[in-house]
């Protein structure tokens, strides 16, 4: 996938803000460390199970573990991308206001794909 499809798709952020914002992680670091812990430990469990009960046991623990790590880092995506916004309403001091061709324009850093629905519309005002 080039820059190009990302920029299309709006995964990036406008090449004007690229380096304007802070990239500190918002993902929660003690229950994604908890979540590759148990995913480690029901590895372990796969293994000593040994094609018997254990295995499935195993099995269904590591893929709970697995959609919650996602989803844990898909959530930190998202405040992050609000976070972006915000600081974005902040420069702009008032100047668009939300307007239409703002929330397009700038919903990139972790767009489209990430957001699956979940973020809520595009375009919203900021009634948070």
């Amino acid at each position: 996938m080039s820059i190009d499809d990302l920029r299309e798709q709006g995964v990036l952020l406008p090449e004007e803000e690229w380096g304007e914002h802070a990239l500190e992680t918002t993902v929660h670091v003690l229950p994604l460390a908890v979540g590759f812990a148990v995913a480690a430990a029901s590895l372990a469990v796969i293994y000593l199970g040994d094609g018997g009960i254990l295995t499935w046991v195993g099995s269904a623990i590591f893929l709970v573990a697995l959609y919650a790590v996602v989803w844990m880092c898909d959530q930190a995506v998202l405040r992050q991308r609000e976070r972006f916004r915000e600081e974005r309403r902040h420069a702009d001091h008032g100047g668009r206001r939300g307007a239409s061709g703002d929330g397009h324009r700038g919903d990139g850093p972790a767009g489209g794909a990430a957001g699956g629905g979940a973020g809520g519309s595009d375009g919203e005002e900021g009634g948070g």
